[in-house]
């Protein structure tokens, strides 16, 4: 206890000296402080190393931490909680994204249509401060999110900011309780639930950066939940308004869809195709009247743009070559973003045939294969990734802890991820590079590893797990 205590006080520091670091950043952006007189209180660097202290003291944490259920109340767990929360959310977002949420929430308020209009040509208090100035990439979901905190971003803009960080925080705390509820019949339940509550990577890209996907995953817990309940049409609906916020849950309709197949549930398929069309043409109707609009939240913004990935190395290696040509260096890139597409598609078809073929594929075993298809996609396919995508993946490790090699996959790539970007940024110079190489990197050395790895794994997560997690679907 009093080890747990020190780790506590310490995390405690880190967390608030960050919190002041990074809003002095952008109270020296914004022109509202200069930072001058103690310029190196507020280096990245420095920013970076604290963050990597922090995530060592949570490191520590986990593996000395014994896996014990005591707390009888959630909030029992979120009471010593409380206080890093409190200073993630006073931190302010070094990322711009949650300007062009505020942005896309004030041209809802003033019924201007986001999916035809570039957030660059709508005129608001917000305009200043865009980094990006293309239609909303984000669906109807997040588009109401967005209006509650815009209603008072002309009031002040960081009234708005730290409105949506409440949001995020409320999220982050209603996720980390229907975890703790999930796995109410396993040891691990305050453990993982703390684990989660506490994770610097989830808190620092869900509350500091208040990222959106802090939603995405309240939808994800949401179908993990609905779909071992034996409750298809709510985990599909939870599926649907998982896309309706971002995109990404399109791909794990199909895997879904499949494993309905395989069981012949002729009726939920039906009901679900109904609701999917009903809810089509009302956006037909609405906010998608035209093909371009449709195509807004495919992220058009982003194509022939490389972060954080593979494409982003061969794209460095290439444009530091000399001695080949442009015209051939563009056709290396596109043979390549070709090859690493068909791979994931491939990846794919694979993993639909072992869902309708294979019976021993359960709930929780579909859950882990929207887990995997997920990670494959973000570690090997996609040119633009962000640090704050693989946070996804945690919530699935948490709720299905009879597969700890996916869950040993997850934190280490989403750690290195925010890690990585973080210190050394995602652009497509040499320390860009360097942070795409660790990133990806770092999900293939896990998985070169995974015979070194399961067996440590397997003597960490016993089979009590495993049975007691069955036992909870029952």
């Amino acid at each position: 206890m009093p080890k747990q205590r020190t780790l506590y006080l310490a995390a405690l520091i880190l967390s608030i000296v960050l919190a002041i670091q990074l809003t002095l950043i952008q109270l020296n952006v914004r022109g509202i402080l200069s930072t001058a007189s103690f310029s190196l209180l507020v280096r990245r660097r420095f920013v970076s190393l604290e963050f990597i202290a922090l995530c060592g003291l949570y490191l520590i944490w986990l593996i000395k931490s014994r896996p014990q259920t005591t707390a009888t109340r959630f909030l029992d767990l979120l009471k010593p909680a409380s206080l890093l929360l409190l200073f993630a959310w006073i931190a302010h977002p070094m990322t711009s994204d949650i300007q062009l949420y505020l942005q896309y929430g004030l041209m809802s308020l003033y019924r201007v249509n986001p999916y035809l209009t570039n957030a660059v040509d709508f005129e608001s208090v917000m305009s200043t401060f865009l980094d990006w100035t293309q239609t909303s990439t984000y669906g109807v979901v997040s588009l109401l999110i967005f209006a509650i905190p815009a209603k008072f971003v002309e009031t002040n803009v960081f009234l708005g900011v730290y409105i949506f960080k409440l949001i995020c925080v409320i999220f982050h705390v209603l996720n980390s309780y229907l975890i703790w509820r999930a796995l109410k019949a396993t040891t691990y339940r305050d453990k993982v639930t703390l684990a989660y509550l506490l994770s610097p990577i989830i808190v620092f890209e869900h509350i500091v950066e208040a990222h959106l996907d802090v939603i995405l995953c309240t939808a994800l817990i949401a179908i993990d939940q609905f779909l071992k309940a034996r409750r298809y049409l709510l985990g599909l609906i939870a599926a649907g308004v998982g896309f309706l916020t971002k995109t990404l849950p399109i791909i794990w309709m199909p895997l879904i869809g499949m494993y309905l197949i395989r069981e012949r549930r002729w009726k939920t398929i039906t009901k679900f195709a109904v609701i999917c069309a009903i809810a089509v043409l009302m956006l037909y109707l609405t906010v998608f009247p035209t093909i371009d609009a449709w195509k807004s939240i495919l992220n058009p913004g982003v194509k022939d743009m490389t972060a954080g990935s593979w494409h982003t190395v061969l794209q460095g290696i290439l444009l530091r070559t000399q001695l080949i040509e442009g015209s051939t260096q563009a056709l290396i890139f596109t043979l390549f973003d070709r090859f690493t597409l068909l791979l994931f598609a491939a990846y794919y078809g694979v993993t639909l045939y072992q869902i309708y073929r294979n019976r021993a594929i359960r709930e929780s075993e579909l859950m882990v294969k929207i887990g995997w298809v997920t990670f494959v996609l973000f570690a090997f396919a996609t040119p633009w990734y962000r640090s704050w995508y693989a946070s996804i993946l945690l919530p699935i490790a948490a709720l299905n802890l009879q597969s700890p090699f996916f869950a040993i996959t997850s934190f280490v790539f989403a750690s290195v991820s925010t890690i990585a970007s973080l210190s050394l940024g995602y652009e497509t110079n040499t320390a860009g590079i360097i942070a795409a190489i660790l990133t990806m990197g770092s999900a293939i050395a896990v998985l070169l590893l995974r015979s070194q790895i399961t067996p440590h794994l397997e003597a960490k997560f016993p089979q009590e797990v495993e049975l007691s997690t069955h036992k909870v679907m029952k």
